[in-house]
């Protein structure tokens, strides 16, 4: 049986030597080409990172009272298209506060913190804004605030809802009123008759309980009056201390790409260049 040899070809490693040695020639010739422009490509993004204004983001956790997420979130959205179209006389309107103000807010995003499918299970979002000033974070969620109170539909809503709430409290004082009247009559016929002292007392126990369930309900109903909103902020616009952006770091490191890609570039045009000049 014959036995099969196989031959290592030399002409393999010197392919792979040749290789590495035109990448070292070429290096020794354009290397100090491409560290002038990786350096100028650093240096820019120094510069770059100097002279970018910086941009601070804060963030509001909202929870929609009467519209589901997506819808309060679809609204938001609209406020968002606006300010990329610089729509700031409109959006100022709806926020009822100064175009000025709203020349120092860049973006406007919202993001769902748990998703939910139910129609009637609101649940929670954030709603995050970029600005130039963090002076404007406070008169800009009471904007937002505003906005989201006073669409045609919420105002209808809560009007209603108000008018009922009043409804029920004055009801409510009513019956207290009454009951107060009544327990003190059982309180003046008590002392006037002893004989029936026993009875009297279960009534104006009676009497007692009713009214502090009706009052229990008279103060949440009047808590709920209070704190009736659109929606419920859950976390206020933090003043954030140190910008967001520009950094240091990823505008030194994309200055580098750049200019390590256009010095390659530059060599290899080079490169080219003087071997299409060299005679045959």
């Amino acid at each position: 049986m014959k036995q099969v040899k196989l031959v290592q070809h030399p002409a393999d490693e010197l392919d792979v030597l040749a290789l590495f040695r035109n990448a070292g020639l070429f290096f020794s010739h354009y290397g100090k080409l491409l560290l002038i422009v990786a350096f100028s490509g650093l240096l820019a993004g120094a510069l770059r990172f100097w002279y970018t204004p910086n941009l601070y983001s804060s963030s509001l956790v909202l929870q929609p009272a009467f519209l589901s997420d997506p819808e309060q979130m679809a609204v938001i959205d609209s406020w968002s298209e606006l300010l990329k179209k610089r729509e700031l006389p409109e959006l100022a309107q709806q926020f009822h506060m100064n175009a000025k103000q709203l020349k120092k807010v860049l973006s406007i995003k919202t993001e769902e913190l748990q998703k939910s499918y139910a129609p009637n299970n609101y649940t929670a979002f954030t709603l995050t804004v970029l600005v130039t000033d963090t002076a404007v974070l406070q008169p800009l969620q009471k904007g937002i605030e505003y906005a989201l109170d006073n669409s045609a539909f919420i105002k209808d809503k809560l009007t209603t809802k108000k008018n009922n709430l009043h409804a029920l409290i004055q009801t409510i004082d009513q019956e207290i009123t009454r009951l107060n009247a009544m327990q003190t009559t059982i309180a003046t016929n008590l002392q006037q008759q002893n004989t029936n002292g026993g009875r009297f007392m279960v009534n104006i126990s009676d009497i007692s309980n009713q009214i502090a369930t009706l009052q229990e309900k008279k103060v949440n109903f009047e808590e709920n009056l209070a704190f009736m909103s659109a929606v419920h902020v859950l976390q206020n616009f933090y003043t954030p201390t140190k910008p967001t952006y520009p950094q240091l770091v990823k505008q030194l490191l994309i200055g580098l790409a750049g200019g390590l890609l256009l010095g390659l570039a530059i060599a290899f045009y080079l490169y080219i260049r003087r071997k299409m000049t060299q005679p045959s």
